[in-house]
């Protein structure tokens, strides 16, 4: 690539549909009472304990819910690419972006909802679910890169691959994507669940058509 242009895309609600966050959505198929949850994130919010942690309590109630791979994976499988999303990441790819996701969510969904995730994606910070040959779930390998920390990412990566932060795109949906819109040099809101990101961001995309955000980055 002559000119390196890099997009960065939140995944739940971003590129993925059917939810708001996937842990929202596995909670309600796997009847984990919402109260559990809640507390845990509000510990982390507060900075009592580590993202790590959080991630750790997350696992925790899923494997106490008799969640396991094939079962996850069968919840996931209520998902579907947001509408117009294969056709606007191919669209960028074409323009010599390198389009990276960079979410709070799993792995899974990725790979589930994008079979040719590999096709698509430069590179897809997430955390990362292990599992043990029955399918049980061991651990889960936090991303490092979540909730104000994917404002870091945009930064690594563009150190990494020698890019200005005024060539970076972010595309987000929801109050955890602020730190990273205002650290790109385009930011857009889509879709957005969060009065925060759409005054945060460059751009607000009303619609739940990916394409739709193509008329604001530069191609």
């Amino acid at each position: 690539m002559d000119e390196q242009k890099l997009i960065f895309f939140d995944l739940d609600g971003t590129l993925v549909d059917g939810f708001e966050y996937i842990y929202q959505h596995l909670w309600e198929y796997f009847r984990v009472e919402k109260e559990q949850t809640r507390e845990v994130m509000k510990k982390y919010l507060r900075g009592e304990i580590s993202y790590a942690a959080w991630v750790e309590n997350d696992v925790r109630l899923l494997r106490e819910a008799g969640a396991t791979k094939a079962t996850i994976l069968k919840a996931i499988g209520l998902l579907t690419p947001m509408t117009g999303a294969a056709e606007t990441l191919r669209r960028l790819k074409g323009h010599g972006y390198r389009v990276f996701v960079v979410s709070g969510g799993i792995d899974l969904v990725v790979e589930t909802v994008f079979p040719k995730h590999q096709e698509l994606f430069d590179d897809v910070f997430i955390n990362r679910y292990i599992f043990d040959e029955s399918g049980n779930i061991e651990k889960a390998v936090p991303t490092k890169y979540d909730m104000e920390h994917k404002a870091t990412c945009i930064k690594d990566m563009a150190k990494k691959y020698g890019v200005g932060l005024k060539d970076c795109v972010f595309v987000g949906d929801n109050f955890n994507d602020v730190d990273a819109a205002l650290v790109a040099g385009v930011s857009i809101a889509f879709n957005a669940k969060s009065s925060e990101l759409v005054e945060a961001a460059t751009y607000h995309v009303a619609s739940s058509d990916l394409r739709h955000i193509l008329q604001y980055i530069r191609l």
